[in-house]
């Protein structure tokens, strides 16, 4: 039972660190413990620099996500989720548009037996600099998980999703899998396609956390445990978004910016029902290109160059 609340817990907080792919999550805890999320996330990049012409501006980031389950029970539970987020420059600059995107999803989950259970759900929104403006720049999305635990250290994670709006393989739908295994309170992990999760506390008061979502997303961090679950943070963020804009002449083509973060952080819970985590770093190979396909080195980018960064994010749980 205590691994079993152990791969709750991290599930909750893999949800809770990686806001922009809730969605993908939605449904992987059992119904009975399953629980309300709010995550509040901000960031500011003063030094953003397009060209001569445009001159400087700052780029501001916000993300407010939500999940909450409306009903459960022991066998079965319905859940409401939903995203908003913005990327804001100022002031305006005639290179880039200012970007959104905003997304509703649903998710119901099963139990088969008293440990094996099955998740589906699904999403609709539009990411664009004009939002639901017409269907080009709406989208949607899905996944079916089924999750079978072997014993009490390991459970079998199955899936398929689908996406419109995905940055390689986009609008096919991707079967994956995944090994979760909590064999300690000292290492929890997900091995798998298209994702993998690890927490290692290698040595007393330090833990390696690691996240990718494979190939786009990298998060990871060195952690310093000052006081219990209070932490102190090292680490390094790689991730991309991508947006339809609107009015463009090739309707599959869409918008990618791109970038990588090293920092320094702190985090802590202020209750048990409440989190914060502070970042402070150096963003840098920002850059926006627009292809169909994520390109690792794109001919047409826009270069932002390199920009010190502020990030706060707090997470409620209810």
């Amino acid at each position: 039972m205590k691994n079993c609340f152990s791969k709750v817990i991290f599930t909750v907080l893999i949800f809770c660190s990686f806001a922009a792919h809730a969605q993908m999550f939605s449904g992987l805890m059992p119904p009975s413990k399953q629980r309300g999320v709010l995550t509040y996330t901000g960031s500011i990049q003063p030094d953003t620099t397009f060209n001569s012409t445009d001159g400087k501006a700052s780029l501001n980031r916000g993300t407010v996500i939500t999940s909450v389950p409306v009903y459960k029970t022991e066998k079965e539970s319905y859940g409401v989720s939903m995203l908003g987020h913005w990327m804001d420059l100022y002031p305006d600059q005639a290179a880039m548009p200012d970007l959104y995107q905003f997304d509703v999803g649903l998710t119901y989950t099963r139990m088969v037996d008293e440990k094996a259970y099955w998740a589906l759900n699904g999403n609709f929104g539009s990411a664009s600099d004009k939002p639901f403006k017409d269907p080009s720049v709406d989208t949607i999305g899905g996944n079916f998980f089924y999750i079978d635990p072997v014993d009490e250290t390991g459970s079998w994670v199955y899936l398929v999703n689908y996406s419109n709006n995905r940055p390689i393989l986009n609008g096919i739908p991707l079967p994956g899998f995944a090994y979760m295994y909590t064999p300690s309170k000292t290492f929890r992990g997900t091995f798998g396609a298209p994702f993998a999760t690890i927490y290692w506390e290698f040595v007393d008061r330090w833990s390696l956390n690691f996240f990718t979502l494979i190939p786009w997303v990298i998060k990871t961090s060195v952690d310093y445990s000052i006081a219990g679950p209070m932490k102190a943070s090292l680490g390094l963020d790689f991730s991309q978004s991508t947006y339809y804009l609107y009015g463009r002449a090739n309707r599959k083509e869409r918008l990618f910016y791109d970038e990588k973060r090293v920092y320094v952080g702190f985090k802590t819970p202020l209750s048990m029902q409440f989190m914060t985590e502070v970042e402070a770093g150096y963003s840098f190979d920002r850059r926006y290109f627009q292809d169909e396909n994520y390109d690792i080195s794109p001919k047409n980018a826009i270069h932002l160059g390199t920009s010190p960064y502020l990030k706060l994010q707090l997470t409620s749980l209810f």
